[in-house]
């Protein structure tokens, strides 16, 4: 065996399963909605701490935090970040979450023959922080002298939510806003993983979003008692609906990419005074989410909007539409021969001895801010490797991750951080010289 395969031996060996898991239960039971992150930021300083790391601390905004920890190399290598959110989709609180598969407190359970980890905030994402950490441990106890350095990130506000109207406050500040921060603020690595749940699969690159808001406005407020034959602005939204769906439909069509295609939801509807209805409303909003690929830019994707918006006000004046963007994220990818993607390839078939697939996903993650700084970012995390019988995609049956996959997972970040961080920087990021 060459000294280099006993080095893997070693560092496989020191990764616990047993503090792996107890990690996650931990985080699991640290609440930490978005606008809410700084008992969660706490922990993982202390956890960061003790592990031996150097430790960092970003507010961006109060409350809400951005904390980092980093095992230096000796100098001369890349930087690899692991990162991950503080904040978490769901709490296990919320109503719809009532008799799920996943509650407020972390569980381990059985279930399909396997073992797995429950609770709300472990699929997205708390699971990976503790795999990052499982690595980097094993690393260090296995005696492993890196030139790059490795960097852990935990950061607020990466929950997809977006103040608009009367929805204002922390709680709506996601989208990526800790991320953004710690992109403008000196965290500038050479390679970034995020272990965002790709179910195990190499994300190479996902599409944008362009969240929308389409108003039917010049309506009259008035008593119901003299409502009779009054245009009514609700009343007129569906001629809106019909022909946002039939747009649907040629956005598909037109944003193919690598195999995938462009989606627009219709996410919600807000219009009219319901505490008082005894009024006709004067303006109702419906509010669009639109997902876009690489290639397309935020305006690009308003223009075809637009397009819509004028046309339906040429056709039928009376609706006097209005269209205002309140949210974008730009699409990111990164090439299949970036050395990150083929360190994490390689340590994927080392550990589960066959290829890893690729794929791009529809959803947000923290990779443009840091891609735009000049990092090669992609995603790869263990959560969604495997579904319970019975259970569907819904928010609240899928905050579960299996407990083989999640350790297996970490000795792929392992080995891709040994990889990675034992070279220098000019032969893995040869367009920075």
């Amino acid at each position: 065996m060459s000294a280099q395969d006993e080095m893997k031996t070693r560092i496989l060996a020191a990764i616990d399963e047993d503090q792996l898991v107890q990690d996650v239960i931990n985080m699991v039971n640290v609440q930490s909605p978005t606008g809410s992150e700084q008992d969660m930021g706490d922990y993982m300083a202390n956890r960061y701490a003790d592990l031996g790391l150097q430790v960092i601390r970003q507010e961006v905004e109060p409350g809400r935090p951005n904390i980092f920890g980093i095992l230096r190399g000796s100098g001369g290598g890349p930087m690899l970040q692991f990162d991950g959110h503080l904040d978490v989709s769901f709490t296990g609180k919320e109503a719809f979450m009532r008799g799920a598969t996943s509650g407020v407190g972390a569980r381990v359970g059985e279930a399909d023959g396997h073992k797995w980890i429950f609770g709300a905030g472990s699929y997205n994402m708390k699971a990976a922080h503790a795999a990052y950490i499982a690595a980097v441990s094993a690393l260090m106890k296995a005696g492993v002298k890196l030139k790059g350095d490795i960097l852990l990130s935990a950061t607020s506000g990466e929950i997809e939510a977006s103040q608009v109207d009367d929805f204002q406050g922390a709680y709506y500040r996601g989208n990526g806003a800790g991320a953004a921060h710690a992109a403008s603020h000196g965290i500038v690595p050479d390679f970034a993983i995020l272990g965002e749940p790709t179910g195990l699969k190499l994300m190479l690159g996902h599409f944008g979003s362009f969240w929308s808001k389409i108003t039917l406005t010049g309506g009259t407020v008035i008593h119901t008692a003299y409502t009779r034959d009054l245009p009514n602005k609700i009343e007129q939204l569906p001629r809106v609906i019909e022909r946002l769906t039939a747009f649907k439909k040629e956005f598909e069509a037109r944003t193919e990419y690598k195999g995938y295609r462009g989606l627009v939801n219709i996410a919600a509807v807000q219009g009219g005074r319901p505490w008082k209805a005894s009024r006709s409303p004067d303006s109702v909003s419906i509010y669009i989410d639109v997902r876009y690929p690489p290639g397309w830019t935020p305006l690009k994707v308003k223009a075809a909007v637009d397009e819509v918006v004028w046309e339906l006000n040429r056709k039928h004046p009376e609706l006097g539409l209005e269209h205002q963007p309140y949210c974008t994220n730009p699409p990111t990818e990164i090439d299949e021969s970036d050395y990150v993607a083929e360190a994490v390839s390689r340590a994927h078939a080392q550990t589960f001895g066959m290829p890893v697939e690729t794929l791009y996903e529809l959803w947000y993650s923290n990779a443009p801010p840091l891609n735009s700084m000049g990092a090669k970012a992609l995603n790869y995390g263990s959560a969604g490797s495997r579904k319970i019988k019975g259970l569907t995609l819904s928010d609240r049956d899928r905050e579960y991750v299996h407990i083989g996959d999640l350790v297996d997972c970490a000795k792929v970040y392992a080995l891709a951080a040994l990889d990675i961080c034992s070279r220098n920087r000019t032969e893995v990021r040869p367009d920075l010289f």
